[in-house]
C-alpha cells in the first residue's frame, strides 16, 4: 500500500507579528518540490480532491486558511460552491480575462463570503478598464522576485485608493526585501525568507475502478435516487471514507454523529453528495485509480463490512447500516497508516462505532472479532463469537460466501 500516497504542498503566509495568517496550498505529485507539468484545471482539482476528501484540510491547514489558486475556467465550475468561504481564499491568476461577466462571477463569490486575492499583479490596462474590480479584491499578490521597486511603489500608491485592499509580498528572499514591503506597508508577507514549501504526504485508499464507472453513469442519470446511489457507495471504501472525511472537515457542519452512509448523504444532500461525487469520479476514471492496485485490504474491508450487517439482520438488529460502518472502517488505520487517535475524530462516527474500533466492549465488538477469526481460520474463536452472536456456523458460512460474491460483483 506505501506506493499509494497522495501530496499537497503548502507555505505559510505571515502577518505583521509574524503569525502564520493562512497557508497556499499547491498541487504536487511526489515528495519532489516542484509544479509538475499539468495544466491549471486538473491540479487544482486533483489539490482540492487531496485536501479535502483525503488527507483532510484541518490537517494541512489547522485552523487557518488556505490560498489556493483557481482559474478564470474553474471560477465558474460548481466545486467552487460547495467550499467553504471561511477556510478557503480565491487566487484570481494572473491570465484572467477581465469581462464584465467575469466581474459578475467575483461579485457572486463575494456575496458568498470568500475573500479574493489578485495573484501576481502588476499594473495593466485590462485592470483599469474594469474599476470595480478592485472594489471585490480583499489582497492583492506582489512578486518582489519580478517586479522592480519603482513597479511597487507604484501598485501600493494605487492600492492607497482602496483601503479595503491588502497587500501580500510574495518570494521575499532576503532581509532587504522584508524590510522594503513593510516600509511600502504590506501586511501580509511569503517567500522563502520565511519558509520554503514543504510536502505532506499521505496513503491514498484504492478505489473500485469499475463501480466508479457505473457509478458515474447512475449520478449522470436523472432517475438516479439516494438508496442506489448509497449502495453503490457502500461498496467502495475509498468513496465511503471520503465522503464521511469531507463532510466532517470545516467544509461542512455536523450536528449528529454519523451511523451509515445514507445518513451521511441525506446530512449533505443528495445534489451536493453528486457533484462532489461527480468531480471525484471523474478524477479517478481519468487517472485510472485501482487498475492494477493491490486492493486485499479493500477487499477484507468491504467483506467484513457485509459480513458484519447480514449478522446483524440475522439478529433482528435495527442499525445493521452502523454494523456495516463499523466493519468496513475496521481496518481503515492500517489502509491510511495511521492511528486510530488521528483517523477517528475525522469521520465523525457514531459513539459505538468509535468505540468498537477502539477496541472496547460494545455490542458489535464480537461481530468484528469474528470476521477477524474468519480470515485466520481459527474455528476454535469462530465457535465462540458464533455463540456469542447466536448465529450457527451453517449460517455464517452462508453469509461470508455471498459477502464474497458481493465485493467481487463489480471487480
Amino acid at each position: 500500500m506505501s506506493n499509494l500516497n497522495v501530496f499537497v504542498g503548502r507555505q505559510p503566509i505571515f502577518d505583521q507579528s509574524g503569525n502564520i495568517y493562512a497557508y497556499e496550498l499547491l498541487y504536487r505529485n511526489s515528495e519532489e518540490n516542484n509544479f509538475p507539468n499539468i495544466n491549471p484545471e486538473k491540479a487544482t482539482i486533483e489539490l482540492l480532491i487531496n485536501t479535502f476528501l483525503t488527507i483532510g484540510i484541518d490537517q494541512v491547514v489547522g485552523r487557518t486558511r488556505s490560498f489556493i489558486n483557481f482559474s478564470e475556467k474553474l471560477l465558474k465550475h460548481d466545486v467552487i460552491k460547495q467550499l467553504n468561504p471561511k477556510v478557503v481564499v480565491i487566487e484570481i491568476l494572473e491570465d484572467a480575462e477581465i469581462t464584465p461577466y467575469f466581474i459578475k462571477q467575483l461579485s457572486g463569490l463575494k456575496k458568498a463570503g470568500f475573500k479574493l486575492v489578485l495573484d501576481d499583479f502588476v499594473l495593466h490596462p485590462k485592470y483599469d478598464l474594469h474599476p470595480k474590480l478592485y472594489k471585490l479584491i480583499n489582497i492583492i499578490k506582489v512578486d518582489f522576485m519580478n517586479t522592480t521597486l519603482t513597479e511597487r511603489t507604484r501598485i501600493e500608491t494605487l492600492v492607497k485608493n482602496y483601503p479595503h485592499i491588502s497587500l501580500l509580498a510574495e518570494k521575499v528572499e532576503t532581509e532587504e526585501q522584508y524590510e522594503e514591503a513593510k516600509q511600502l506597508g504590506y501586511l501580509l508577507f511569503q517567500g522563502y525568507f520565511f519558509a520554503r514549501p514543504e510536502i505532506i504526504k499521505s496513503p491514498d485508499i484504492p478505489s473500485n475502478y469499475a463501480l466508479h464507472l457505473h457509478l458515474f453513469q447512475r449520478l449522470n442519470e436523472e432517475d438516479a435516487d439516494i438508496d442506489e446511489i448509497t449502495h453503490l457507495i457502500m461498496r467502495d471504501v475509498s468513496l465511503s471514507y471520503k465522503l464521511l472525511r469531507y463532510i466532517n472537515s470545516l467544509a461542512f457542519g455536523v450536528p449528529n454523529k454519523i451511523s451509515s452512509i445514507k445518513q451521511a448523504i441525506m446530512l449533505m444532500g443528495l445534489n451536493k453528495a453528486r457533484k462532489w461525487m461527480q468531480i471525484l469520479l471523474l478524477h479517478d476514471i481519468g487517472t485510472g485509480v485501482g487498475k492494477g492496485r493491490e486492493k486485499a485490504l479493500i477487499d477484507h474491508s468491504l467483506i467484513r463490512a457485509k459480513v458484519c450487517e447480514q449478522l446483524a439482520k440475522k439478529r433482528g438488529k435495527q442499525n445493521s447500516e452502523a454494523f456495516f460502518l463499523a466493519g468496513m472502517f475496521s481496518l481503515i488505520n492500517i489502509i491510511m497508516q495511521r492511528s486510530w487517535e488521528d483517523i477517528l475524530p475525522q469521520l465523525s462516527l457514531s459513539k459505538e462505532i468509535t468505540e468498537t474500533l477502539l477496541g472496547k466492549e460494545t455490542e458489535m465488538l464480537p461481530y468484528i472479532n469474528l470476521c477477524k477469526a474468519l480470515e485466520k481460520f481459527n474455528w476454535e474463536l469462530i465457535e465462540k463469537y458464533c455463540v456469542e452472536i447466536g448465529v450457527t456456523k451453517a449460517e455464517l458460512r452462508t453469509i461470508s460466501t455471498a459477502a464474497h460474491h458481493w465485493v467481487t460483483h463489480f471487480d
